[in-house]
């Protein structure tokens, strides 16, 4: 933002008329030289100075800019606009803690002045100082009261102070108003969004949507809101209403398919994605989306068809060939599926399911042979040090290896960690039985066969004795698209 030139004075005849002239035009180099001269024949004319300093700004001379707010700031010592363009000249340079330390002292002449409160408030949230910025925010607040982009970074700025009661407030003093409009109160939501204030941007997207019930947007980025905080059936009604509203819009169809799998509702899921095939077939993320519908339906043949299609179109993809591996499982084609695993594990060696999914398949088909099985466990634990099925699965190799200690004491951690994880309780009991430890084995039998009793009646998608295809972790599509993720946790 530049600064505003202050009124030229007369004093210095032609000089002066000409330099105004210069700056209309703008021949700032010819202005330049003509307040030269001016200020040479008076030297102690501040106003002078101060439009020495605009123009060389205007020139991108910081530097010079500087020693000519200097002068008048040192001839008028009680005038604000020098130390304004003292601090604008600063903040050029990135030199932050002189530019606030000038605006400070022209704000305590001119607090009302709107650029250099907005300059300052910038500096301030730009240093981190957001319950510093929060004071000429509110004094820009008062004297454009109708600019919402001021509002909301105050909002901004006082939640990021912690000042969590006074940016609630803020936000319904906002609302209330009925200032902002549709795009500035979803320019505002994704903000508070991008800092981590989920709550306050619901808020403020659920007003939206209210106050235009037919646009889809507000609709739409509020169900996608919803589901990343794992409201999914709030989130379905939401992207159900903006995929009515806005029936081209790939990302709102999607975000509906995927909330509707989060959900655990694949048949009407799959139901909806073959509804909408006709529009969106050609969008990587349906294909996936799709395949995801037909895997949780252990539709696998089906499935594989859209995975190896994703596949194609994003060879890169851990995700794509994570789940192209829990499918090729499925079918029964084991190599293939281990072919797939370490392929994801090289394209994301950070993501411990990978690890989990490939020892547990090597550990059946090589049962005699655990010693890679062990070792991609363990490096799936050092990656994820509380995954319980990784605990439990290092275990049983343990177990087979003799190390029941180690067994034990991984076992131990899981059921005091997970005390209705049954699986670990039933593995603890083993070993225990093969320590010799007999009351204490069938004390884990007891507590195993009580959970039994009261486990929930949910019957796991793969059906039983099906061949279980692996739990998918929370991962996304590469590339830009918005994956969809999913745990299926093992009954107890």
């Amino acid at each position: 933002m530049l600064l505003a030139l202050a009124l030229l004075g007369q004093s210095s005849g032609v000089f002066v008329s000409r330099a105004q002239e210069d700056i209309k035009a703008g021949r700032y180099p010819q202005a330049e030289e003509d307040l030269s001269r001016a200020v040479a024949a008076e030297p102690t004319n501040w106003k002078l100075w101060n439009n020495l300093g605009v123009v060389r700004i205007q020139l991108g001379e910081s530097e010079s800019a500087i020693k000519a707010f200097e002068r008048a700031r040192q001839s008028a010592p009680q005038e604000a606009p020098p130390y304004f363009g003292l601090g604008f000249a600063y903040m050029k340079t990135g030199d932050f803690e002189k530019a606030l330390e000038a605006y400070r002292g022209g704000l305590a002449h001119d607090p009302n002045d709107v650029a250099a409160n907005q300059n300052y408030a910038f500096l301030l949230t730009q240093n981190g100082d957001f319950r510093d910025a929060v004071e000429p925010l509110k004094r820009l607040k008062s004297l454009r009261s109708e600019d919402v982009s001021t509002r909301a970074t105050l909002i901004e700025a006082y939640l990021k102070a912690g000042m969590k009661n006074e940016g609630e407030d803020e936000i319904n003093q906002l609302l209330s108003a009925h200032i902002a409009t549709m795009k500035e109160e979803l320019s505002l939501a994704k903000l508070l969004l991008a800092d981590g204030e989920g709550k306050a941007a619901a808020e403020i997207l659920r007003h939206a949507a209210t106050t235009w019930p037919e646009a889809a947007e507000p609709h739409g980025d509020l169900g996608l809101l919803l589901m990343k905080g794992q409201q999914y059936e709030a989130a379905v009604s939401e992207l159900g209403r903006a995929a009515q509203l806005g029936p081209n819009s790939a990302e709102y169809a999607l975000g509906l398919g995927e909330a509707l799998l989060r959900w655990r509702h694949d048949p009407v899921a799959l139901q909806y994605l073959l509804a909408v095939q006709t529009k969106f077939a050609k969008v990587p993320l349906y294909e996936f989306e799709l395949g995801l519908a037909y895997y949780y339906l252990t539709q696998y043949p089906l499935a594989l068809k859209e995975f190896e299609n994703v596949a194609q179109e994003q060879p890169k993809s851990s995700q794509v060939q994570y789940l192209l591996g829990g499918t090729y499982q499925a079918l029964g084609e084991l190599d293939k599926a281990e072919d797939c695993f370490r392929k994801a594990i090289a394209l994301k060696p950070d993501e411990a399911s990978y690890y989990l999914v490939l020892a547990s398949l090597l550990k059946k088909v090589h049962p005699a042979d655990l010693a890679e099985p062990v070792g991609l466990s363990e490096k799936g634990l050092a990656l994820s040090p509380d995954n319980v099925d990784l605990k439990l699965l290092l275990a049983s190799c343990y177990q087979t290896q003799g190390r029941l200690a180690e067994a034990q004491a991984l076992l131990e951690a899981v059921v005091t960690s997970d005390p209705d994880f049954r699986a670990a309780h039933v593995a603890l009991a083993q070993v225990y039985f093969r320590q010799k430890r007999v009351k204490d084995a069938e004390q884990q039998e007891s507590i195993a066969a009580k959970l039994e009793e009261r486990k929930q009646s949910e019957i796991s998608p793969w059906g039983p004795g099906a061949s279980r295809a692996p739990e998918i972790p929370d991962a996304i599509i590469e590339k830009g698209s918005r994956g969809a993720s999913r745990r299926t946790h093992e009954n107890k």
